[in-house]
């Protein structure tokens, strides 16, 4: 599922630049000067919409100049909109969105352009080149589980390893509530309480009375967001190239919009934080002795690597998992490493399969397994209004 996608549109028509009444200069500097001048041209439309209660996305028109013999000459002038797809037909993001939906975010665009004096065309839109995107899920989590904020508690320790894409990482408890967030300068994986951030930064009139509900008790469901940011064009491109075999740059809002796309790398980068590898020494770290030794004595074969683990477990527990995998890379050769690694996989997978013990990585790991859309009740009959007014054009 999408949720925030950033689009370049090249094809467009500005009737009047009055709510364009900001702009940044950049200039391009090489040996032999400046070459060439870029200018952002902001509207503050949007900001006027929150102080409406309503959602309206981010807009701006790059213009970029070059130098040539006769001076500075335009070169390329195109829009750029930053919109959250289900914010944009719904006015909040805690529900996800389908393909089903994407003839219906054409023409709520269209029609939200126009109010800047802005006019796209639908297949201009349809041609957009995605420049930036983030694949989002929304978790429902059973209040006989836990709270939402107590899962994200059991995922802080899991900090960066070693075979991560990401080199920091980051938790947050503050007003805005609580998240877990791993990155790096391209792309980022972030795990947060919906709620406590609708609570916190809901601007919508819809967003502000969901927030009213749930100060009051009256969601009997948590609700998770994970969210992986793809925060520039190659990176997009080197991750939606894997899934899209007969086109490797330059794709457009119905190329990505996947939900098997979604659901795969969700799984892929989630997999790559918290299941694989050393990431369950973490798990390992927060068992009682008891049942540490009783789970190693039982799983592992020989002493030396009953020994290990629960050193291993003893050090994450004591310094983190980062500074553990770094300590161990300069005490072991790769072929040992790689022999822990498989270790700890297979003893925690029998562990947990045996006992059924269903922890807090497990849990979502399931769900995003699962990938059950969560839509708003009212979706079948607002698709059909949608179908009906298109026959009538």
């Amino acid at each position: 599922m999408i949720d925030s996608v950033t689009l370049r549109v090249d094809d467009y028509i500005l009737y009047s630049t009055e709510h364009f009444t900001k702009a940044k200069h950049q200039e391009l500097s090489g040996k032999f000067g400046v070459f060439g001048v870029y200018t952002t041209r902001f509207t503050t439309y949007a900001k006027k919409c929150a102080n409406e209660g309503r959602y309206y996305p981010q807009v701006h028109i790059m213009e970029r100049q070059t130098r040539t013999k006769q001076g500075m000459k335009p070169k390329s002038k195109y829009l750029v909109i930053q919109v959250s797809l289900p914010k944009l037909l719904f006015g909040t993001n805690i529900f996800d969105i389908d393909e089903r939906m994407l003839p219906l975010v054409y023409e709520k665009l269209i029609a939200t352009l126009k109010e800047i004096q802005v006019e796209v065309t639908l297949e201009a839109l349809k041609q957009a080149v995605v420049t930036r995107l983030d694949y989002s899920k929304i978790l429902q989590i059973s209040a006989s589980y836990g709270s939402t904020d107590k899962i994200l508690r059991a995922l802080a320790p899991y900090d960066m390893k070693q075979s991560s894409d990401y080199n920091r990482s980051h938790y947050h408890d503050g007003k805005d509530g609580f998240y877990v967030k791993y990155y790096n300068s391209s792309q980022g994986l972030v795990i947060y309480n919906k709620f406590d951030e609708i609570v916190a930064n809901g601007k919508t009139q819809l967003e502000q009375e969901i927030g009213s509900m749930y100060k009051r008790g009256q969601w009997k469901k948590g609700a998770l967001r994970i969210e992986l940011s793809l925060q520039k064009k190659q990176t997009v491109e080197a991750i939606v190239r894997k899934h899209i075999k007969n086109k490797r740059k330059d794709y457009t809002l119905s190329d990505v919009h996947n939900a098997k796309i979604a659901k795969a790398e969700l799984l892929r980068t989630y997999e790559k934080v918290f299941v694989t590898d050393f990431s369950r020494l973490v798990r390992l770290s927060a068992l009682k002795d008891t049942e540490l030794t009783q789970i190693i004595e039982q799983y592992a074969h020989g002493f030396k690597e009953r020994a290990v683990l629960y050193y291993l477990a003893h050090e994450v527990r004591k310094h983190g998992l980062k500074n553990t995998i770094t300590g161990l890379k300069t005490e072991a050769s790769a072929a040992t490493i790689g022999r822990y690694k498989k270790s700890i996989e297979s003893i925690l997978s029998k562990t947990e399969a045996k006992q059924d013990n269903v922890n807090v990585v497990n849990y979502i790991h399931k769900k995003l397994k699962t990938f059950t859309p969560i839509l708003p009740k009212k979706l079948d009959a607002l698709l059909g209004e949608f179908a009906d007014s298109r026959k009538n054009m």
